[in-house]
């Protein structure tokens, strides 16, 4: 069944095969459940019912939809309805309820869901739901002495007998070791618990299978030490001659660790590694490090020799703070910075860094080049050209700039601006309100924070969020509550009638800021009573059996391109979007405005910025899947704040798990992807199916 390729966490690593004819006989119960999930129910007349009913299916899908579907609800109150499906007769369903145990709770206190997720744990045998239950454990919010509990309880699924477990299940352990320790820095690991994750950091090096098991423990559990405080230079050298780029990153991500007479070999053998991202986290390491004409000097060399634009980025951002000999360094600079050419291809990105840092260490230097970035046609570089001003503190251009045709250049250009003159700007803040872009309205609400002219300024403020309340766009919420703080701060109860329509508005979340700017300005309650819009529509049974089916291609300007593998029946509402707005070309033209090196990259904003998406949220749909490297992503600003942006991660970004939905993988192209930085653009988005 295609099931068994779309879903490879649930039917690979459990062992186990779907239902036979499952999507005759459970598609339409599969529907209801997703329906009913995704109305976020409370009680049993909005659909709780459904997913309360679903855990009693005879079909091991439904039962593990449905209790994953409780996890996502993350109430607390729910934890006793999934308890008794940790006893489940099929390993795959106990790992969901593991899993939506923790999820249950995570917001808050874990202790209600320790005990039982501690007694599962200790008689469990499938390696893949010990996995699960590990990573539940690690990840509970909890006091030091049930921390001891649960570095006692990943002990003990760490082996079986004499002998270390099955890598599946040390891949949850390790993950449930790195979520614990990151919680709790420098606290609640215990000697035993720091040697087993030391022989876990050197895990399977002679492995002839190439599976992504054993690095991957090995990768967690040198992060898991370093976030203990049990990290030393014996493991970081040892891990730097490892044969996983993964492992050699992530050591070198930890030399803080060493004594600092020690760290400059170890700096320069990961400024030659093979792998990109581990001369990105070395060049990173320098960035923090007081300069020294050695570290200078590699620097330079990174510049001027690395194979990457990401080196060599942040090499410059880093030749910013002043070496103790600047002529080298301020040649290098100068040299790149008039590699600026003035089309929009390839290659803008080195030279505008390297003018931003020069402006800084040789402002002289920097001057004279700065009119040929701020007016550039690339809208990215004129950006960069408003913090070159900045820092040359050049108020003629900062101010012509935040008045530019394209909104991300004003952001970049205002708030520098209003560090330099404060309130004397206030005007041009107020002409930013007659546009549409939420991260430019954000910014110039926010900077009117304590403006003097309190009437014009509430007014004005009160207009823009009218204005685009109108659009009725959910993705706005961010601004439209910038607005309302404002409106908030100077206003009075003379705006109130303006104001009380919003008591119904379609946001519940504003609502309730209405209900208190109400209340403060009349001293009488206001009752906040919001109507919902229409949720997207959900996709039908054929639907599914497309995404099953499909691959989302990302054709990139340069005629590269990536190819993205759903994940239909982890993230069915997310990736069904994802798959209709590339088939209505909604992504065609857009950029990945969003590049972090050695973490991700970001795209899919028709306002190239991080608050400008789709009009509509999606629900979070989190699971087991880890954010694993090549994953793909749904940009949030809260939960269920889904707004259509994707992002891709560039390593292992575990922190992210249970926070951020997964819906499918790059298949191929990551060397395209690793290639990409900001304002890469997208030239067209193609559903292809089958094939």
């Amino acid at each position: 069944m295609r099931l068994v390729t779309a879903l490879p966490m649930l039917a690979v690593a459990y062992g186990c095969t779907p239902d036979a004819g499952r999507p005759d006989r459970t598609m339409g119960a599969y529907l209801e459940l997703l329906a009913a999930e995704d109305a976020r129910p409370t009680t049993a007349r909005d659909g709780l019912s459904v997913l309360l009913r679903g855990l009693g299916a005879e079909s091991e899908f439904l039962r593990r939809a449905s209790v994953r579907a409780l996890g996502r609800l993350e109430s607390p109150g729910l934890a006793h309805a999934i308890v008794p499906v940790l006893d489940d007769p099929v390993p795959s369903v106990r790992a969901e309820a593991a899993n939506a145990l923790a999820q249950a709770v995570h917001r808050g206190e874990g202790r209600p869901v320790l005990g039982p997720l501690l007694e599962r744990a200790r008689v469990e045998r499938d390696p893949a739901t010990r996995a699960a239950l590990a990573r539940a454990l690690g990840r509970l919010h909890v006091e030091p002495p049930d921390r001891g509990r649960i570095v006692d309880a990943l002990r003990a699924l760490a082996s079986t007998g004499d002998n270390l477990a099955p890598s599946t299940t040390l891949v949850g352990v390790a993950l449930g070791f790195e979520s614990l320790v990151r919680r709790s820095p420098g606290s609640g690991l215990s000697a035993s618990a720091a040697r087993l994750l030391a022989d876990l950091s050197l895990y399977d090096l002679r492995d002839t299978l190439r599976s992504e098991d054993a690095p991957r423990i090995r990768r967690l559990a040198i992060s898991a030490l370093a976030a203990a405080r049990r990290l030393d230079y014996a493991l970081i050298e040892r891990a730097l001659r490892d044969p996983d780029p993964g492992v050699r990153m992530t050591a070198v991500r930890h030399l803080d660790v060493v004594v600092p007479g020690a760290r400059v070999e170890l700096i320069r053998r990961a400024l030659a590694d093979g792998w990109m991202y581990t001369r990105v986290e070395a060049v990173r390491h320098i960035a923090r490090l007081p300069r020294t004409d050695l570290l200078c000097g590699y620097l330079d060399a990174v510049v001027s020799q690395d194979p990457t634009d990401a080196g060599r980025i942040l090499a410059i951002e880093a030749l910013g703070d002043p070496c103790p000999d600047p002529a080298t360094p301020v040649r290098t600079l100068v040299d790149v910075a008039g590699t600026l050419t003035d089309g929009g291809g390839r290659g803008w990105q080195v030279a505008t860094n390297a003018l931003v840092s020069l402006a800084r260490i040789a402002p002289d230097s920097a001057a004279p080049r700065l009119r040929t970035v701020a007016g550039h046609p690339n809208p990215f570089v004129r950006a960069y050209g408003a913090r070159a001003a900045a820092r040359l503190g050049d108020r003629t251009t900062m101010r012509s700039l935040a008045q530019d045709p394209d909104p991300n250049v004003r952001v970049a250009a205002l708030s520098p601006l209003f560090e330099a003159e404060g309130h004397a700007i206030d005007e041009l803040l107020l002409a930013q309100l007659a546009q549409d872009d939420p991260q430019l309205l954000m910014v110039a609400a926010d900077l009117l924070a304590g403006s003097p002219s309190e009437a014009r300024t509430a007014a004005a403020v009160l207009d823009a969020f009218e204005r685009i309340s109108a659009a009725r766009r959910e993705t706005w919420r961010d601004a439209r509550r910038s607005l309302l703080a404002r409106v908030a701060e100077a206003g009075d109860s003379a705006l109130a009638p303006r104001l009380r329509p919003f008591l119904r508005d379609y946001d519940a979340v504003v609502a309730q800021d209405v209900s208190r700017t109400l209340e403060a300005w009349t001293g009488r309650p206001h009752t906040a009573d919001p109507g919902p819009l229409p949720r997207l529509d959900l996709p039908t049974a054929a639907h599914l059996g497309e995404m099953e089916r499909a691959s989302i291609v990302l054709r990139m300007v340069g005629g590269s391109s990536i190819v993205i593998e759903l994940f239909p029946y982890l993230a069915t509402t997310n990736a069904f979007r994802f798959m209709r707005l590339a088939r209505e070309g909604y992504f065609d033209g857009l950029t990945f405005h969003r590049w972090a090196p050695g973490f991700v990259i970001q795209g899919g904003s028709p306002g190239a910025n991080e608050y400008q998406g789709a009009a509509a949220y999606t629900r979070d749909e989190v699971g087991l899947q880890p954010h694993w490297r090549g994953t793909v992503g749904i940009s949030t600003r809260g939960r269920d704040t889904g707004d259509g942006q994707i992002f891709i991660n560039l390593v292992d970004n575990v922190r992210l798990d249970h926070d951020y939905t997964v819906i499918g993988r790059v298949r191929e192209g990551m060397d395209v992807v690793d290639a990409v930085l900001a304002g890469a653009v997208i030239e067209r988005a193609e559903v292809v199916v089958g094939g």
